[in-house]
């Protein structure tokens, strides 16, 4: 079976955090030899970009690493932290392939990457490894959520699991990269194919409600979103959002991170009117997707805004095409905790029900919004997972089991299982 650890430190050195993080994941392997190692970095550390080389030290030269930087918090069994290293160790019957790919605007040299993963996890299936899935790990602000997911399901097929994350920086909104080998890039994307015995079980959940009425996106490029229903973008998110009688920041900065952090945007369908998102609670069999007539019972596809543009534009954190119905949405504390249980709950039930631990990636968004009481999250899904877990917050969350049509999101929580069985 898989073999977990997990390990998350806040020494005073990037370096130095590293060394231990990778000291108590060992050791919760049990003397079983590591393959892949899942690590975030935060960037406020001064020698971040040693970062690599201290992992290479520590893990020896046959371990795959990969991961990237933190977007505000690392956590992990023991709880989180604001400045820090998480590090996961996977080991045990368990079989990785690593590609990269250039981060393109269109990202289609992710095509040939993610057919390579797919090729090896059909050879793997012959030896018996027949449970497999893909952890993508790009660069967040300088690429397209959408897009990277779309060239990736499209090299691996619809018989591959996602999971994985678009990087932070620690809210910067200037610098995430990914951990590719022995370097920290902002050019890459980087695939990791895992072929396994046991079952890998996905779920994303984010717990936010519609607030403002249905629109429709009248006018968008990409990633660039310029008219809902007509209007400049902006000034109608705005006044959705107006709904809920929070006090409006002027500052530009202020009123990005009040918009992304408080009111995402809620994508309803696709332009050919297929009802987007997830049912809101668990499905035991994970069977088919429950279909809904609206957004009634279903969590929306959502989406936070990366930059304000001039004219109303908005900039998000992936494409959104023309004629898809939107809603502006809210959430309390208490819906964001209890879809992280939610989460964590699926994702095990997804796995077989008994765990060797788990990847956990939350939306930097949740941090900002639950704030001091943050640690809460990671602490519900500990209790709900009832396995050790490591990971940290992210700028854009990727998720999709055999069943799901979505796989990109924002605002949302991941868990990644996996099981014993």
């Amino acid at each position: 079976m898989v073999r977990f650890g997990s390990g998350m430190s806040e020494a005073t050195t990037a370096a130095g955090a590293a060394c231990i993080a990778v000291e108590q994941a060992r050791g919760a392997l049990g003397g079983v030899r590591p393959t892949l190692a899942i690590v975030f970095v935060s960037v406020g550390y001064d020698d971040v970009e040693a970062t690599p080389l201290a992992l290479r030290r520590a893990l020896g030269p046959d371990v795959t690493i990969v991961g990237g930087t933190a977007g505000g918090a690392v956590f992990g069994s023991d709880g989180c932290t604001s400045r820090g290293v998480s590090v996961v160790l996977l080991g045990g019957e368990l079989e990785v392939v690593k590609r990269s790919a250039a981060a393109s605007p269109d990202m289609l040299a992710a095509v040939p990457a993610a057919k390579d993963i797919a090729r090896e996890a059909v050879d793997a299936a012959r030896r018996g490894l027949d449970e497999h899935a893909c952890l993508v790990f790009a660069p967040g602000l300088f690429v397209d959520g959408e897009a990277v997911v779309a060239a990736v399901r499209k090299g691996a097929g619809i018989g591959m699991q996602l999971a994985g994350a678009l990087t932070g920086d620690d809210l910067t909104m200037d610098r995430p990269a990914v951990l590719d080998e022995d370097q920290l890039v902002a050019d890459r994307i980087v695939l990791v194919g895992l072929c396994t015995k046991t079952r890998v079980g996905i779920a994303a959940r984010h717990g936010w409600r519609v607030l403002g009425p249905q629109r429709t996106v009248t006018r968008a490029e990409g990633q660039l979103l310029f008219e809902i229903d007509g209007r400049p973008a902006l000034d109608v998110w705005l006044e959705d959002a107006a709904h809920a009688r929070l006090s409006t920041p002027t500052d530009p900065r202020e009123l990005l991170l009040h918009l992304a952090n408080h009111f995402p945007l809620g994508l309803l369908d696709e332009p050919s009117g297929t009802v987007r998102g997830r049912p809101t609670t668990p499905h035991p069999q994970d069977g088919p997707a429950r279909e809904a007539p609206d957004d009634v019972g279903r969590e929306l596809v959502a989406r936070t805004p990366f930059a304000l543009r001039d004219g109303g534009a908005v900039q998000l954190s992936g494409s959104v095409p023309e004629n898809t119905r939107v809603r502006v949405l809210c959430a309390s504390r208490n819906d964001l905790l209890r879809a992280s249980r939610d989460a964590a709950r699926t994702a095990t039930l997804r796995a077989g029900g008994k765990l060797a631990g788990a990847l956990v990636l939350a939306c930097s968004g949740r941090l900002a919004i639950l704030g001091d009481a943050f640690a809460e999250e990671p602490a519900q899904i500990s209790e709900a997972l009832g396995s050790s877990f490591g990971g940290a917050c992210v700028f854009g969350e990727i998720a999709r089991n055999v069943r799901d049509l979505d796989a990109f999101f924002n605002v949302t929580v991941v868990v990644v299982a996996f099981g014993t069985t």
